[in-house]
């Protein structure tokens, strides 16, 4: 059982493998095509992630990853600890509207009602960010415009914020975790799940290491990675700098195939990559030609493979990019 950011039935995917189970929250509470408006953003909630969190904790399942991102609400992660037996009551003893707006009226928390689960069950909290719940630099300040937010809203999602920090962080004991870089991940999420105890990881570590990436990578003559723009951003722990990080511990060369490069030569870890293609440098029509895309990424494998393996492709048995 599941609904999206604004109440709504959907159904979304959950991996298990063994006692271990991945919930993608884009799939759950994201944007999908949706443009909402001020007030959607307001009123949008993580509920229907701590649905499915509890319906796990009830199937016994001892290891739940969230892979945090795309999520369309900034509720701090509120409408989860609810789905999870939290109540959050203003100071007349209501239960709050659903949303980060309504977190400004936050008066009581009542923490009693948690689901037992949650004591022997193991939280990884997978991000791709290291953006802090709350401050100059956090949550709504950074990630709400792009949820519908317009100046006013993100201030007030902004202040909701901060104030149920204060609060939240007193009924769980857990100081500081709004603070924390990271801690602004899906809106505020990644926050919660501190809250619970849960682990914070660099989500393209916990994918890499479930695909068993070191063994693929350790015998490796070269590593060819990719991401659709390269900047500043990548270096926060998204995919393609933690492939190169990976493999420049086994001694492999990486180079990267990307639509566009933004990252600046002086970058710090831009010599992780051996070499980079850019395609919008060889056809600015890529961006818009998923055909020629492929194309392209076809062309710039075969002549990084020529230029960095070069004959050793030709002797090798089966060898072929």
């Amino acid at each position: 059982p599941a609904s999206d950011a604004w109440g709504a039935p959907v159904e979304a995917p959950v991996a298990r493998l063994g006692g271990r189970a991945i919930v993608e929250v884009a799939s759950v509470c994201g944007l999908g095509a949706r443009r909402p408006s001020p007030s959607e953003a307001a009123t949008a909630t993580t509920y229907g992630v701590g649905r499915i969190v509890a319906a796990l904790l009830d199937d016994g399942v001892e290891e739940i990853t969230l892979a945090l991102g795309g999520s369309a609400a900034t509720d701090g992660g509120t409408g989860l600890l609810c789905a999870l037996g939290a109540e959050l009551r203003d100071a007349q003893d209501n239960r709050l509207a659903p949303g980060g707006a309504a977190l400004i009226e936050l008066a009581t928390v009542r923490t009693a009602g948690l689901h037992p689960g949650l004591r022997n069950a193991r939280l990884v909290l997978a991000c791709d960010v290291d953006t802090p719940m709350v401050g100059s630099d956090g949550s709504a300040e950074m990630f709400a415009r792009q949820k519908g937010a317009d100046d006013d809203m993100i201030r007030r999602l902004s202040a909701g914020l901060a104030h149920a920090a204060g609060i939240l962080e007193n009924a769980f004991t857990s100081r500081g975790a709004a603070r924390r870089p990271g801690s602004g991940a899906a809106g505020g999420l990644a926050w919660a799940g501190l809250l619970l105890g849960g682990q914070l990881r660099s989500g393209s570590e916990v994918f890499l290491d479930l695909l068993g990436a070191a063994e693929e990578i350790r015998g490796a003559d070269l590593v060819i990675t990719g991401e659709g723009r390269l900047d500043v951003q990548s270096l926060r722990g998204k995919a393609p700098v933690s492939i190169a990080r990976l493999a420049r511990t086994f001694g492999v060369k990486t180079v990267a195939i990307v639509g566009s490069d933004r990252l600046p030569a002086t970058a710090e870890d831009r010599a992780l990559f051996a070499d980079t293609v850019a395609l919008d440098r060889i056809d600015p029509a890529c961006a818009n030609d998923p055909e020629l895309t492929c194309r392209l990424v076809g062309q710039a494998t075969r002549a990084l493979v020529q230029t960095h393996l070069g004959a050793r492709t030709a002797h090798r048995n089966g060898a072929r990019t």
